[in-house]
């Protein structure tokens, strides 16, 4: 099967990995193509010409013209002349809408795309927008893979129908991140421990409720370590001055290195709000066999089944966090146990498994 990958930057986000992870693990066999529709983005570029000189991608193409109207023709000339019969489209926004009349147009059936935010707390106005450019996937019989069930819902509540869909869980490489965050523990030094959050600054996180909670554990020899960059930076660390907290040493700043911060990390903390959509820091968290403890918001409770993969709490409940944060600071032997019943579910979010999952859904006809 010759596959066309489709990505809008090459960002270092939940997006871009997922499609990493989706082309790294696909079975053999198989084609995969890679066409990026925004070349001015490219912090994780070399991660993607890394796996195609592992012959895991045939072609990477970086499309340059500013006018979308291009892209159709781009996307046909692309598809006719690598022979392409399936595509996965990992962003949803309007310009896809443009890649997919090309494909049409080249007579492609089967276009997949997958969706990983939820639509909770847009505004009117882009729901709106939302609604007219997913009216037009639907017409153009587009197949959607939400992330989690959370993320369809969000869509049904705002009365969009996603007429064909079927949920599959994002993933990482359990056994990469296991071995490298295992690694990196062994050589860091234990005398401080620290609680780490890794996600990108913006109102969809809750970061102020973790400070605040954190302010309230007066523990000298834990640091709270929040790793990512986002519009919320300036006001995180006015909240941060605020609590008396030393901004220098919470805030990390961009990190593409992850299972070496998990490596750092004895709890993982992931505040975050209903507007989550899947959270997939959670399942390399749990790769690396560091407890969870999240907010108990929909995509959180959903990835970490119900309490299974690690502690739920009330969002934005600063009490319910800092008693929380309290129990596994004391009990060593209580973050074990969380850590190891945890990787219990590595089966559900293994990159060869959901890649495994994705080649299935590819294959039947639509």
């Amino acid at each position: 099967m010759r596959i066309l990958h489709v990505l809008d930057g090459y960002h270092i986000g939940g997006i871009e990995t997922q499609a990493y992870e989706i082309i790294k693990n696909y079975p053999k066999g198989n084609i995969s193509f890679l066409i990026n529709t925004d070349s001015k983005i490219n912090q994780m570029e070399e991660k993607f010409i890394k796996i195609k000189k592992e012959n895991k991608i045939q072609e990477i193409k970086n499309l340059k013209s500013r006018y979308l109207i291009f892209i159709i023709m781009e996307i046909f000339l692309f598809v006719r002349k690598n022979k392409i019969k399936k595509i996965i489209i990992y962003p949803s926004h309007k310009k896809m809408l443009f890649v997919v009349l090309g494909a049409k147009l080249a007579g492609i059936k089967n276009i997949f795309i997958s969706l990983q935010n939820t639509l909770y707390g847009k505004k009117y106005s882009t729901i709106y927008k939302t609604r007219l450019i997913f009216y037009i996937f639907n017409v153009l019989g587009v197949f959607f893979v939400p992330a989690t069930k959370a993320i369809y819902n969000s869509f049904s509540q705002y009365q969009i129908k996603l007429r064909k869909f079927k949920i599959i869980y994002n993933s990482c490489d359990f056994d990469y991140i296991n071995l490298l965050s295992t690694k990196y523990k062994k050589s860091y030094s234990k005398n401080i421990k620290n609680i780490v959050m890794i996600s990108r600054l913006d109102s969809i996180k809750d970061q102020e409720t973790l400070l605040k909670a954190f302010s309230k554990l007066k523990e000298p020899l834990w640091r709270l370590k929040i790793v990512g960059d986002g519009p919320k930076m300036n006001s995180l660390k006015k909240l941060a001055r605020s609590l008396s907290l030393d901004e220098e040493e919470i805030f990390y700043g961009m990190s593409s290195n992850i299972p070496y911060i998990l490596g750092e990390a004895e709890i993982f903390a992931f505040s975050t709000t209903e507007a989550e959509g899947f959270g997939k820091v959670l399942i390399e968290a749990i790769a690396a066999k560091v407890p969870v403890i999240a907010s108990d918001v929909s995509a959180c409770r959903e990835t970490l089944f119900n309490g299974q993969g690690g502690i739920l709490v009330c969002a934005k409940d600063i009490n319910a966090w800092t008693r929380n944060l309290k129990k596994l600071i004391k009990s060593k032997n209580t973050r074990i146990k969380i850590a190891e019943k945890a990787f219990l579910l590595k089966e559900f979010f293994d990159s060869k498994n959901i890649a495994h999952k994705w080649h299935q859904l590819l294959k039947n006809e639509f």
